[in-house]
C-alpha cells in the first residue's frame, strides 16, 4: 500500500525517507518538525520518527531558533522547536602536496575550515620524505583543531601529475607530446602509490586527484566562481593546466586528462615559460637575489614599466589565453577563472589575457581572477572528501 505518497517495500521506503530528511537538514540552517514534514512530504508521525532516528544517530540536534524568528515570536506562545544538522558529527581533511610546500586543512561537515597548517619543502625532496612531511603537516592541522584520526571521516589530496582520483600519479612527459615539458610530476611520485601511502600514514582513507582540478573545485565552492555552473579554470604558473567544471562537477575526461593544455606543443607554453624564467633569472642576478622567485620579479619589474619584462609577461598571458580559447570553444563556459601563482600579477597578466581571449572566442566570456590564493588545492581536496562523505550519508542501498 502507498505510504506518505510513496509506494514499494516499507524498509526501502524508510531508508529513502531517512535520506530525504537528512538531505533536508543539510540544505537548511535549521528546520522545525512541521518544516521537515513538508519538505520530505510525509505524515506527522513519520516526520517525528525520522527526526528521532537522526537524533539517535548523532546527525541532528535541537537548536535555538534563528535570531529573526526568535524576535518575531517573542511573547507569542510556545515557540516551535528547531533542529539542525550537526556539522561536528564528522570531519574531513584536504591536503596539498606541491614542489615547494605541503599543506593541510581540516573542516567540519558544513565545510567550515577549523585549522590549516603548511610546511615549506625542498623541490628536490624524494617521494618518501615528501609524503612523510604531508602526513606530519596533516596531523598538525588535526591537532590544532583538537581532533584525532578516529574523528576524521575522510581525506583527499591534490598532487601535480595525478590524472584520476584514486590512481597513481602519471607523468605526461612519458607521452610523445609531453616530452619537452618542464618537471610535471613530483620527484618519485610515479613510482609510489600516493593514496595508499597517505592512507597508511594517516589511518584514514585518502583519495588523490590532480591539483589544478581541485583548485577549480575550490574556486567554484568558495572563490570567484561561486554561483556559476560551467567554468574553465586556467592555472598560470610554472606549467599550464586547466580544470573544467560542467554543471558544477569536475570533468575528468576518459583518461582523467581533461584540461592538460600545457602538453600541446602548438600552444607554445614551454617557450613562454623559458622566457619568463630567463628574464626573472637575469633580474635576480642583477639584484643579487636567490632563484625561485622569477615570476614575482618579472611582475614587479613590469609594474615599473620595464619594456622587456612587460613583453615577456604579455607573451606569457597570450599563450595562456590561447589555451583558454581552445577550451572555451569546446565547452562554452559561463566564466573563465585565472588562477595560479602568476595570476597574482593582477592587470599586468589579466588584461593581455582578456584581449587575446576576446580576439579568439566566439562570444564574450567574463574573466575572473582567483580569490583563493595558496589555499585553493587543499580546500578543493577538502571539498572532494566532503562530497564523498555526504554521498555516503545520503546513499540508499537497494534503491
Amino acid at each position: 500500500m502507498p505510504q506518505d505518497g510513496r509506494s514499494g517495500d516499507s524498509s526501502l521506503l524508510r531508508k529513502l525517507n531517512a535520506a530525504a530528511a537528512l538531505d533536508a537538514f543539510l540544505q537548511a540552517e535549521s528546520l522545525t518538525p512541521r518544516e521537515l514534514r513538508d519538505v520530505v512530504g510525509v505524515s506527522r508521525p513519520t516526520a517525528e520518527e525520522l527526526l528521532a532516528g537522526l537524533i539517535a544517530e548523532g546527525r541532528v540536534e535541537e537548536t535555538a531558533p534563528p535570531r529573526q524568528l526568535a524576535a518575531v515570536n517573542r511573547g507569542a506562545g510556545r515557540p516551535a522547536r528547531h533542529f539542525r544538522f550537526r556539522a561536528e558529527s564528522g570531519y574531513v581533511s584536504g591536503i596539498d602536496i606541491g614542489a615547494h610546500k605541503a599543506m593541510a586543512v581540516v573542516t567540519d561537515l558544513r565545510g567550515t575550515a577549523l585549522a590549516t597548517q603548511r610546511v615549506e619543502l625542498d623541490p628536490s625532496l624524494d617521494a618518501p620524505a615528501r609524503l612523510r612531511a604531508a602526513v606530519e603537516v596533516t596531523r598538525a592541522a588535526w591537532h590544532e583543531a583538537g581532533l584525532g584520526a578516529s574523528e576524521i571521516t575522510n581525506a583527499a589530496c591534490g598532487v601535480t601529475g595525478a590524472l584520476r582520483a584514486g590512481e597513481a600519479a602519471r607523468d605526461v612527459r612519458d607521452g610523445p607530446i609531453g616530452s619537452g615539458l618542464a618537471v610535471y610530476s613530483l620527484p618519485g611520485f610515479t613510482d609510489v602509490d600516493v593514496a595508499a601511502e597517505l592512507s597508511a600514514g594517516l589511518g584514514v582513507p585518502v583519495a588523490v586527484a590532480n591539483d589544478v582540478k581541485l583548485a577549480a573545485l575550490a574556486e567554484h565552492w568558495k572563490g570567484a566562481a561561486q554561483g556559476h555552473r560551467d567554468i574553465v579554470y586556467m592555472f598560470a604558473g610554472h606549467r599550464a593546466g586547466a580544470g573544467v567544471l560542467i554543471n558544477g562537477h569536475v570533468h575528468q575526461g576518459h583518461h582523467g586528462a581533461a584540461g592538460e593544455i600545457g602538453t600541446w606543443p602548438l600552444l607554445g607554453w614551454e617557450a613562454a615559460v623559458d622566457q619568463l624564467h630567463a628574464r626573472g633569472a637575469a633580474l635576480a642576478d642583477a639584484a643579487g637575489l636567490p632563484s625561485g622567485r622569477e615570476g614575482e620579479l618579472v611582475i614587479a619589474s613590469a609594474a615599473l614599466q620595464d619594456p622587456e619584462s612587460s613583453r615577456v609577461l604579455i607573451e606569457f598571458a597570450e599563450v595562456l589565453a590561447r589555451g583558454a580559447a581552445v577550451l572555451a570553444l569546446a565547452v562554452d563556459p559561463e566564466v573563465i577563472v585565472l588562477g595560479g601563482g602568476m595570476s597574482r600579477g593582477g592587470a599586468i597578466i589579466a588584461e593581455p589575457f582578456r584581449r587575446e581571449l576576446a580576439r579568439l572566442a566566439l562570444f564574450p566570456i567574463e574573466v575572473l581572477t582567483s580569490t583563493m590564493g595558496a589555499d585553493s588545492v587543499a580546500l578543493g581536496a577538502a571539498r572532494m572528501a566532503l562530497d564523498t562523505v555526504l554521498a555516503d550519508l545520503l546513499a540508499v542501498p537497494g534503491s
